[in-house]
């Protein structure tokens, strides 16, 4: 046999065998006891032990040794379910076929002579006269038995043994001296026994006590190691230890958790649980009501607190959570692992949960714990016991905001609604819930907001709740139409007046109706600040708007009130020129944003940050980040800001000459209401490049001109806000209108005032220009645009640049000037505007053969196909003057005279025309 001693145990339908360690002492007086027995002085041992703390493993050891040493064994458990079960621990011990036929018959007699259960006798009164006779019938039994040879009984949990058993074995303690008979009894070291007298008399008696403590850490290291298979390591085994404290049950079930191998972090799983709730239920109820006591109260768990929940004294409740202690489960008064207590939690049905939860939300409310500490019982309860809880929620939910606790604010406000019938108190509960869903999408938050606009609508929302109602009209694009409405409660906002109103201006442009409303405020320092930002709208950006910009943002901390006017300040850097310090404070934000799990902000500065990196030129960052905020936030909670994100994949798109991804985009549906702001109209102007880039002039026509009805109308025409005269410009220079295209630019170029919108304006306008200016030109604009940073801008002017000295002649400098243009654009893989760039790139001297432009070899490709000019103009949406022109450059090109010869030629073009690297002939911004 192997040295250890293996025990059965079944843990979680699987058995499992549980190795005999560290007891070689206690087995040795075990042997001692038998040899003493064996000599005619019979002796009683009392293995005394914590729960599942190896008294089992011990007695089966011992008796399967005494059985190969040949002495008769008798062996007993007690029951708790069996204590009113008379005589039962007694016919278990005669329950064996090791005894003779006359001797089981007899005690068969005996043992059910009178009914197989009675009331138990009181402890403290004497035998009956029938039942002495019984109980000495039996012992002379048990007694002539020791007169052929030794004889072991082992009675294991005696505690748990019925009242008439227990006088039996009394009856033998006193009568064992001078027989061969070893009586073994095993039983809980605990404080409180549930058979004092029976205790008391064997103590008088003749015994010895074999204690078994929990095991060491060394012990811990035996037992697992031969358990695994393999040698532990010393931290191993102290992990170990921590985690069941000793017991060797919770030890052998982490073991068979962690079957795959003990080296890394030990889990915790099914076979633990499965051994806790073993442990607690081999006792009396009172156990398991403490320690499920214990699990619900957690951190605050004291025998005070834990009597207040099972209605026990505390005298009863500090030893009983000493057997907790002693049996590996609980330490300092709590459970040595969360899986431990969730273990108990689970087990429980719903309505003892809520119970105790209750109990304990009401105990700990009673004695000045926090909200949160309390709110979290009455969550975890599901019920409002009184109107004290409400305003606990209440409490617990605005620290719960302000830590960045969504969930459980919404949990604690869900659950104060259904007990709350105060208008007012309801009010406020339901703004600050709309508020926490509005951090995780506007979308959820909506139709919590409809009693609270309908109050607003009839003027019974006081203003502390109606900032979450204004925000939502705001995003929804109706803020004009409720005006009124807000009016009524925007002056005892305060703060939050004050940044929503200055929100309103990125969105919507600076109206008449909101200046109004933000001049009734009481100047402030800040306010001033902020009010300074809306002149951007008005006169454009100024060195006093980028410092006050700045100011706002290294003040304002990131939150619910303030996140409109931090966008609005980076929106005011960007429009500024500011393109870098703009991206610094986007990362800085969004990493914050990212960090506290706001994901309406975090969507709303990822857009931000691709609107930034967009003007840099960054195109297929701009692209990425813009899809993460469209899946962070998914469209229905943008509102009518879904414009940003989608203005930005659209212009990005664009110029990156990804036209099917773009069709893809009319599966995000903008909101009628976004035409009204300044965020649609960007989109507006955004499609209409789009559909310049894809032949689509008179399309674009129109998105262009409905830009330029809107703007002036709302007091916001500025190119460095929209520069809507150079789309113009650009879309009519397609349809051949170049004088009209001349005019739009030079007047763009009249109200420019920053670097950056005067180089666009100035290429536009070179474009339109005669062909001997275009060059002073466009090198006025590079000089710009390498200032500004915006690497796309740039690369189209020196397309533009490059083309005009290759029609100048000048090949040389336009090769020169093309090459670079090419390397702007391979760093981000954008599609440059140039019709003669591919074939400079190419190098004139490779004489590839003549090239045309995309919309010429379009243009000529139909024609060679015998069209009209007439229905060429009808299916490219041009004018016929417009394929006059191009047809004209086609044949000069291509060294023809009539359409006849196209056919001939057109193939050498069109392998010419392939593009080179990344640059191709499209329009684009």
């Amino acid at each position: 046999m192997n040295r250890l001693f293996c025990l059965g145990l079944k843990i979680g339908g699987m058995v499992h065998s549980m190795s005999f360690v560290r007891r070689t002492e206690q087995l040795a007086t075990l042997h001692a006891a038998f040899a003493d027995a064996d000599r005619g002085r019979g002796r009683v041992v009392v293995v005394t032990g914590g729960l599942a703390g190896g008294k089992t493993a011990l007695l089966e050891r011992y008796c399967d040794s005494a059985l190969s040493e040949g002495a008769l064994v008798l062996t007993a458990t007690g029951a708790r379910a069996e204590r009113r079960l008379r005589m039962g621990l007694i016919d278990q011990l005669f329950n064996t076929a090791a005894l003779p036929v006359e001797v089981l018959e007899r005690a068969s007699r005996l043992l059910f002579a009178d009914a197989a259960t009675t009331d138990d006798v009181d402890e403290h009164s004497t035998l009956r006269q029938s039942d002495a006779r019984t109980v000495r019938a039996l012992c002379d039994l048990l007694l002539e038995l020791a007169k052929t040879g030794p004889v072991v009984i082992g009675v294991d949990d005696v505690h748990f043994a019925d009242e008439a058993s227990l006088q039996v074995l009394l009856y033998l303690c006193r009568r064992l001296n001078r027989t061969r008979i070893l009586l073994i009894l095993t039983e809980w070291a605990r404080p409180l026994s549930t058979q004092p007298l029976f205790d008391a008399e064997v103590t008088r008696l003749p015994h010895k006590v074999v204690e078994l403590a929990p095991l060491s850490v060394d012990g811990i290291a035996d037992l697992v190691a031969e358990l695994a298979g393999q040698p532990v390591s010393a931290a191993t085994a102290r992990h170990v230890h921590l985690l069941t404290g000793g017991n060797p049950l919770l030890a052998q079930a982490l073991v068979s958790d962690n079957d795959g191998g003990l080296d890394g972090p030990l889990a915790v799983g099914a076979a633990f649980r499965q051994a806790v709730l073993s442990c607690l239920h081999r006792w009396e109820p009172r156990l398991l009501m403490v320690a499920r006591a214990v699990a619900v109260l957690g951190e605050h768990a004291t025998a005070e607190s834990t009597a207040a929940l099972t209605g026990l004294a505390s005298v009863t409740v500090t030893p009983i959570m000493e057997v907790l202690a002693d049996a590996g489960l609980l330490m300092d008064y709590q459970f040595r692992h969360e899986q431990s207590a969730a273990a108990v939690l689970d087990a429980m049905s719903p309505r003892e949960r809520t119970w105790l939860h209750l109990g304990a939300a009401e105990f700990l409310y009673q004695r000045g714990a926090s909200a949160p500490e309390v709110s979290s019982h009455l969550i975890a309860g599901g019920a409002v016991p009184g109107p004290w809880a409400v305003s606990v929620l209440r409490d617990a939910a605005t620290q719960a905001l302000a830590d960045d606790d969504v969930a459980l604010v919404v949990a604690a406000l869900d659950l104060a609604l259904t007990s709350c019938a105060d208008e007012q108190e309801s009010a406020a509960i339901t703004e600050l819930l709309a508020r926490a869903l509005w951090r995780l999408n506007p979308a959820l938050a909506a139709p919590r907001l409809t009693p609270l606009l309908q109050a607003l609508h009839e003027r019974r929302l006081g203003p502390a709740n109606a900032t979450t109602a204004v925000r939502h009209l705001l995003w929804q694009g109706v803020f004009d139409q409720h005006l009124e409405d807000v009016t009524a409660v925007h002056a005892d906002i305060g703060h939050d007046a004050i940044a929503f109103l200055l929100g309103h201006q990125w969105i919507y442009g600076k109206r008449a109706s909101c200046v109004e409303l933000l001049n009734s405020n009481e100047p402030s320092p800040w306010f001033e600040a902020a009010l300074s930002l809306c002149n951007l709208f008005y006169e454009g950006p100024t060195e006093q708007i980028v410092r006050n910009a700045t100011h706002i943002l290294r003040s304002c901390r990131l939150s619910d009130s303030t996140v409109e006017i931090i966008v609005g300040s980076l929106f005011a850097l960007l429009h500024a020129d500011e393109s870098d310090l703009a991206e610094h404070w986007c990362t800085a934000l969004l990493a914050e944003a990212t960090e506290r799990g706001a994901a309406t902000w975090q969507a709303l500065l990822t857009a931000t940050y691709a609107d930034v990196l967009l003007r840099k030129g960054d195109l297929e960052q701009a692209v990425t980040l813009a899809e993460s905020a469209l899946r962070v936030l998914p469209g229905p909670g943008w509102g009518v800001l879904v414009s940003l994100p989608l203005t930005v994949l659209l212009t990005a798109c664009t110029a990156l000459g990804r036209h099917e991804q773009v069709e893809e985009l009319s599966g995000h549906v903008v909101p009628a209401a976004a035409e009204n702001t300044l965020l649609g109209v960007r989109y507006l102007r955004a499609r209409g490049h789009h559909r310049l880039g894809t032949g689509q002039v008179l399309g674009a026509l129109s998105d262009f001109g409905k830009c330029g009805a809107r703007l002036p109308a709302w007091n916001l025409d500025l190119p460095e806000v929209l520069p809507w005269r150079t789309d113009l410009a650009q879309a009519h220079l397609q349809m051949g209108n170049q004088q009209l295209a001349f005019e739009l630019a030079t007047e763009e170029l009249r109200l420019c005032q920053r670097p950056r919108s005067r180089a666009v304006a100035t290429r536009v306008l070179a474009s339109c220009s005669e062909l001997r200016r275009r060059p002073a030109l466009l090198d006025s604009a590079i000089d710009a645009l390498q200032e500004s940073g915006d690497r796309l801008e740039l690369a189209r002017a020196m397309a533009e640049l490059s083309k005009a000295y290759d029609e100048l002649g000048d090949f040389s400098r336009a090769r020169i000037v093309a090459r670079s243009a090419d390397q702007q654009a391979r760093a981000f893989a954008a599609v440059v505007e140039s019709t003669t760039v591919t074939s400079i790139v190419r190098d004139r001297a490779d004489d590839g053969g003549p090239v045309l432009s995309d919309a010429e070899l379009r243009v000529a490709r139909l024609a060679a196909r015998g069209h009209t000019n007439r229905e060429i103009s009808h299916r490219l949406s041009i004018t016929a003057s417009t394929v006059e022109q191009h047809l004209t450059r086609v044949y000069r090109k291509l060294k023809v005279k009539s359409r006849a010869d196209l056919p001939g030629r057109l193939s050498v073009a069109s392998a010419a025309a392939e593009p080179v690297g990344v640059l191709r002939a499209v329009n684009c911004q």
